[in-house]
């Protein structure tokens, strides 16, 4: 199967092949900085499923002092959105944000990252995993 992430006005996309590796929400002030929300969709596929890519990005790169790693973000020229990104800490995954894929090809996330950084009127299932 495979899906495609899009930015906002579509100039760019972002496709992949096979099953996401991790797909979360993330409440570590990071991804609320990346995302100017409450939280992040976060999903992680294989480097290796990347079957295409177009439209011009623009990258802001950067090392996280607190995580030790290298983050390079990946967002559109045109409109802004950061479509994916790569992490030193994770070199064999890129992570897609998972609002740029078409609503329900993902499925429910699986858990809440960084949870403890969860703002207070945000509320998730109970059956989601917490780390």
């Amino acid at each position: 199967m495979s899906r495609i992430a899009q930015c906002a006005c579509g100039a760019c996309t972002i496709t992949v092949a096979g099953e996401p590796q991790q797909h979360n929400v993330c409440h570590c002030t990071n991804c609320k900085r990346r995302t100017g929300s409450a939280f992040g969709i976060s999903t992680y596929f294989l480097r290796a499923d990347v079957v295409d890519m177009k439209g011009e990005t623009g990258v802001y790169a950067f090392h996280h002092k607190v995580w030790n790693q290298d983050q390079e973000r990946h967002f559109c020229a045109r409109c802004g959105t950061t479509l994916f990104w790569y992490m030193s800490s994770r070199p064999t995954l890129v992570g897609i944000a998972g609002g740029c894929f078409d609503e329900g090809s993902l499925g429910e996330p699986a858990f809440s990252a960084n949870d403890s950084q969860r703002t207070v009127w945000v509320t998730l299932p109970s059956h989601w995993r917490a780390t």
